[in-house]
């Protein structure tokens, strides 16, 4: 029933990620998934890549859709499947673990709601982070319970999702000696798995950590700042804070206070967050007065936790950009942490039981509110409204267009407003070229933006970009 229960308020809190269509690197992987053989199916797990190898998130997961016709409501409903699934295991794994039923429902119950879902369930590019999240579960799951191929097999699946996988590795290494456990001869088989996993990454990341925002900086002020970013936004801090200071040991500039003043639901929001954290420090001092003999397992506890939370951000703790949808592994043991000391409360008699239910709902309240405001400060919404605007034309104007070999996004004069930066935004939201694939198969048609080619070539079919941008 708890599950029954958590699924359809998950997806109720979740409902407006069923609308976003496919943009930007959406386009790129329904191109190269568009496949005719079985042999070309096989080609998917090439290690010989010039861009990221995630064959399942990237290329399997994007041929489903087509065999879905594309059909948005449908893939997204992929999507929250698996994050279910790992939901599932999550849960399981905190009960083997504790043998706590009370802190796995609330481990499972706070993960699932947390607002930076929005961030991995809205955007199909980001599918990514739910599988490597669901399959390291499972994977771990079966580790646990010493069922030694299947826990291999999920990890392998993993791996196939994204390059993060293989940090599972140490996790396992320190999870087993922070237990006082010799480490397991079966470790071995992860660290070859891994390390052929290195190999085959290095070609794919060779391409994009030459970019100055994914190039690892070993700098002790960047790995600092960078924590402690991430470690506020696993806490609930919004994603877009960050926006507003130079750097998380200096004062907020300016604009700060004013946006505060210009978004009342966002300024209500940090006072319910202040206001939580307040309640739960407070509670803390005085459980700890009240039972000062719980105080050293709670230390170990948090320094367990803080470890894992580390090694799972890896080597993006010392890239320049950073981007909330990382945290969908590291936030399971900052959600955990809270979980658990709220379980503690709740066990110790009337007065620390009414503060944690109180804590609960502060919770699910700053959750609520935190996933109304990142649907609103994201971008998701607006490029989908750009795409289906673009859709719209390319098919009412369809036949037209397949008598010509070029479409052209004209921007309007430059004594003209020219939103969100005309053609040149278009191309980002497009996928460049990719999104003749999807609209125009084996058509050979290609599309120029006109700011980077001012005249209009022949044999063109000419969109004006403002009416794709602003729905006319």
């Amino acid at each position: 029933m708890f599950f029954v229960f958590l699924f359809a308020l998950t997806t109720f809190l979740f409902k407006n990620s069923f609308s976003i269509y496919f943009f930007s690197d959406d386009f790129f992987f329904l191109k190269i998934s568009r496949i005719n053989s079985f042999n070309e199916f096989l080609n998917f797990f090439s290690p010989f890549k010039d861009f990221f190898y995630r064959p399942l998130t990237s290329e399997v997961f994007y041929f489903i859709i087509h065999l879905l016709k594309e059909n948005i409501f449908l893939s997204h409903s992929v999507v929250f499947i698996v994050y279910f699934v790992g939901l599932y295991y999550l849960h399981k794994i905190v009960f083997l673990l504790s043998k706590n039923k009370l802190l796995s429902y609330l481990t499972t119950g706070f993960y699932a709601i947390n607002f930076i879902h929005v961030f991995q369930l809205y955007f199909f590019g980001t599918f990514q982070e739910v599988a490597v999240f669901t399959f390291l579960a499972i994977s771990f799951y079966y580790f646990l319970t010493e069922k030694n191929i299947k826990s291999l097999l999920f990890f392998l699946l993993a791996l196939f999702s994204k390059e993060t996988a293989i940090l599972f590795l140490p996790f396992l290494i320190v999870f087993s000696l922070m237990r006082k456990q010799y480490l397991n001869k079966k470790l071995v088989y992860y660290f070859v798995i891994g390390l052929v996993f290195t190999f085959i990454y290095k070609s794919g990341l060779s391409n994009t950590t030459s970019l100055d925002n994914y190039r690892i900086q070993n700098n002790p002020r960047l790995l600092a700042n960078n924590f402690m970013w991430y470690f506020l936004w696993g806490m609930g801090v919004p994603n877009f804070t960050s926006l507003y200071f130079t750097s998380v040991f200096e004062p907020p500039i300016v604009e700060f206070w004013k946006m505060l003043k210009n978004f009342p639901e966002i300024k209500t929001y940090y006072f319910l967050l202040v206001g939580y954290y307040s309640l739960f420090l407070i509670s803390l001092i005085y459980f700890f007065i009240k039972h000062i003999n719980k105080l050293k397992q709670f230390i170990y506890f948090i320094i367990y936790l803080f470890t894992y939370f580390f090694i799972f951000l890896g080597p993006i703790i010392l890239l320049p950009h950073r981007w909330m949808v990382r945290l969908t592994v590291p936030s399971v043991f900052i959600v955990l942490g809270q979980a658990y000391l709220i379980s503690i409360f709740i066990k110790k008699g009337k007065l620390f039981r009414f503060v944690g239910l109180i804590l609960i709902a502060f919770y699910i309240i700053i959750n609520l509110l935190g996933i109304s405001i990142h649907e609103s400060s994201s971008l998701y919404f607006l490029e989908s409204k750009f795409t289906t605007s673009a859709k719209k034309y390319f098919e009412k104007n369809r036949t037209k267009i397949l008598k010509n070999k070029i479409i052209y996004f004209q921007d309007p004069p430059i004594n003209k407003a020219n939103p969100w930066g005309g053609s040149k935004k278009l191309k980002v939201t497009l996928g460049d070229q990719s999104f003749v694939d999807l609209y125009f198969p084996d058509s050979g048609i290609k599309a120029v933006y006109g700011y980077e080619e001012k005249i209009i070539p022949e044999n063109s079919y000419m969109f004006q970009s403002i009416d794709i941008l602003t729905g006319k």
